[in-house]
């Protein structure tokens, strides 16, 4: 097929990230915002070596499960690609991609329970960083046109949080009135690259973090004296300072500017501390939802003891310590140990114990010790679990692994190997942690 050229397609299947599938003259065609059984007039618009991408030209027969997207920035936006899907839409999609990804990567043809859903699904992004940026001599903010660095202007996001929208904007008209310039990539002119906000759900407190380029920041003790006066729920503000030219969004260096730099939430009855680069789940409302089905699934005997691998601030620990005789939290990164220490002061929970290393190690020394663990929660990045750590985790061999993932591929190649080694998958639970978007958290129960 040719650029330009038109066809009448159906669509038959999602890519993993929700574009249409269309095949048309032995060519694959993947084509935004097209649904399942959707015909549609597309014009090709690029031409790769195995398949091409198209565009709708026209809707023929639209599909029950449309709807009008309530974000008018959302054909331009990168930040919501499934806001035309329903509801209903959406969880077919993310309940059947966990189910295909499973079958492909790990020829496992598993049942997966239907992904759970948000039952508000706006408003739920606690952390929120906007980059800023000049257009027509004007001052801009919001998120990335998808591939690209163009910002799409917008001052209200359906996704984030009310409080973000309205300080983001304030902010916006702040740096107008005192002509302070956002960072130029190109010209490496300007000091305010993003603005950082995040906010604690069932408390009602805010953190604003300024992202410079510079180590100062003109006039900003007026501007620190505005927000607080017009903003009473913002506890702390801190300055992050990023000289870099790269992508990379926050700097080493940081100074709190107002207040004690942390903002405190509850989760399931217990209260942490959220630091400026404190790992905290994004979505508040649905970590609880996640949380609990992982401990309903792992079903916890008093007697148990547990190893809580990637434990961040100790949020998983701190929430299953209530369920067993005892919990290990372990992460490799300083600080995340220092705040899961001081969380499990607060709440007063003696039986769960942090410990700053390499998860695999630590297990290494529990079978050397010849320690038994009943149950291992493993919750890593989007990179899934090393071929180390897996070798690791069943020499300790637990009678039974919960594994929490943010990307169900590296999920899915890591069951592999689990697999090989003598565990069974039993329960597969999608949670809608990101609604509108094609990501995924994914619970998986296995057993020796």
């Amino acid at each position: 097929m040719n650029k330009r050229d038109q066809f009448i397609g159906e669509c038959i299947d999602y890519t993993h990230d929700g574009l249409g599938v269309v095949k048309h003259d032995n060519t694959t065609i993947f084509v935004k915002n097209l649904l399942l059984h959707e015909t549609a007039k597309i014009e090709i618009i690029k031409v790769l070596k195995s398949y091409c991408v198209g565009r709708v030209v026209e809707l023929k027969t639209p599909s029950s499960e449309r709807i009008e997207p309530k974000c008018d920035c959302f054909k331009q936006c990168g930040g919501c690609s499934l806001m035309h899907m329903s509801d209903q839409e959406q969880q077919s999609f993310k309940t059947n991609r966990v189910k295909e990804t499973f079958l492909k990567i790990a020829h496992q043809n598993l049942r997966v329970n239907d992904c759970l859903m948000d039952q508000d699904p706006y408003h739920y992004r606690n952390k929120v960083q906007v980059p800023f940026g000049m257009q027509d001599g004007h001052i801009v903010s919001g998120f990335y046109k998808a591939r690209t660095n163009d910002i799409i202007n917008n001052d209200y996001c359906l996704i984030q949080n009310e409080f973000s929208n309205k300080v983001i904007k304030r902010i916006k008209e702040l740096f107008e009135k005192y002509h302070i310039q956002p960072y130029d990539k190109l010209t490496k002119t300007g000091n305010i690259k993003h603005v950082l906000t995040k906010t604690s759900y069932h408390k009602n407190e805010a953190m604003v973090v300024f992202i410079s380029y510079k180590k100062k920041i003109p006039h900003i003790h007026e501007i620190i004296d505005t927000l607080t006066h017009e903003y009473p729920e913002i506890r702390t503000i801190i300055q992050n300072i990023n000289s870099r030219h790269d992508n990379v969004i926050l700097g080493e260096e940081e100074k709190v500017l107002y207040g004690e730099g942390y903002i405190e939430d509850t989760l399931l009855g217990n209260t942490y501390k959220i630091s400026m680069k404190s790992f905290y789940q994004i979505n508040p409302r649905q970590v609880e939802v996640l949380y609990s089905k992982a401990i309903e699934y792992a079903k916890f005997k008093p007697t148990d003891v547990v190893i809580d691998a990637y434990c961040g601030i100790g949020t998983i620990s701190l929430t299953l310590a209530k369920h067993v005789k005892k919990v290990y939290g372990v992460e490799v990164v300083p600080q995340a140990i220092v705040d899961a220490k001081e969380n499990a002061e607060r709440n007063h929970i003696t039986n769960a114990e942090f410990v700053c290393d390499d998860a695999g190690h630590f297990m290494t020394e529990f079978v050397e010790r010849n320690e038994k663990v009943d149950c291992v929660m493993v919750d890593p990045p989007r990179k899934g679990c090393s071929t180390e750590f897996l070798e690791r985790l069943t020499t300790l061999s637990p009678k039974r692994i919960v594994y929490i993932s943010c990307n169900v591929a590296t999920q899915a190649r890591d069951l592999t190997y689990l697999v090989e080694k003598g565990y069974k998958p039993l329960d597969v639970q999608p949670v809608d942690m990101f609604p509108h978007t094609p990501h995924i958290e994914n619970i998986l129960l296995l057993s020796k």
